[in-house]
């Protein structure tokens, strides 16, 4: 589907490395979260993808989202496969991306200042056994409640799996979950940002990326249309939405196969709404 006049997609891809390099194979995607700017009516909002959706891969073959990466060559080449995965089943029409992995995430949150995330009694308890340094989070992680975290420990936090979130989702779902929270967070934190600091954190970002084929006159148009939209707030919806998804072991591997029709429907009411907000 053609992408509607005044709507931007950016799309975030996070490799499964703390230090990747596309020049090699075995590069997984840990978090895809697609960023949407509706310019006309004044919306930002997230998507994100859980990693273990069954697909149908470029090639006709079946396989989890993020093996298709890794799966159809390196650099440039796997991403954009990815890219046409995503829009095939999706109805998008994606063309922008940005690449990055866990030290990049962490060393841009680092930038903003950190962010403060509320958590629960099992996340902090699940966080001090990982373990985390006492300076990690202020302050230093005793139970429930919120606290600001540094880039690291919000990294690990968005890792987190076999813990349920504070909405008591656990696993990919509870994942993606921690992701838009974090996203959300940053764009709470950038609200007031002067055009003088957001070109020193468009520096910081481009400095910590593996790969975007983005050029700079589009990263700049990029940048002009965020502070034009800063402080707006957040919305969000997780690919697939409750209720439309089973899960189904392909090849010893788990995936999650899900109802595209409902899902390519709830995903279009939320992108052309600008009441309706899913998650």
């Amino acid at each position: 589907m053609k992408t509607p006049e005044g709507i931007h997609h950016y799309m975030l891809i996070c490799i499964d490395s703390w230090d990747a390099d596309l020049r090699k194979s075995g590069n997984h995607t840990d978090g895809m979260i697609l960023v949407t700017v509706d310019e006309y009516a004044g919306r930002v909002m997230l998507t994100s993808f859980i990693r273990d959706m069954l697909i149908q891969r470029p090639d006709g073959e079946f396989g989890r989202l993020n093996n298709v990466m890794d799966f159809f060559g390196r650099g440039e080449k796997g991403i954009q496969a990815l890219i046409d995965t995503l829009n095939t089943h999706f109805n998008l029409q994606i063309e922008k991306y940005i690449v990055v992995d866990f030290q990049q995430v962490e060393n841009i949150i680092d930038a903003v200042g950190g962010v403060d995330i509320e958590i629960t009694a099992r996340e902090a308890n699940y966080l001090r056994n990982y373990p985390l340094s006492a300076s990690a989070t202020t302050p230093a992680l005793s139970g429930g409640g919120t606290y600001h975290f540094t880039g690291h420990a919000a990294v690990i936090y968005m890792r987190m799996r076999k813990v349920a979130n504070i909405e008591g989702e656990t696993q990919d779902v509870g994942r993606t979950r921690r992701a838009r929270i974090v996203l959300t967070m940053i764009a709470d934190q950038l609200k007031d940002i002067s055009y003088d600091e957001a070109m020193a954190l468009l520096d910081v970002v481009l400095e910590n990326t593996v790969l975007t084929n983005m050029t700079t006159a589009e990263t700049m148009d990029a940048l002009k249309l965020a502070m034009s939209m800063k402080g707006t707030e957040v919305e969000s919806i997780r690919m697939p939405i409750d209720g439309t998804y089973e899960l189904v072991p392909v090849s010893s591997m788990a995936t999650q196969q899900i109802d595209f029709i409902a899902n390519r429907e709830a995903l279009w009411e939320f992108l052309e709404d600008p009441f309706v907000v899913i998650e």
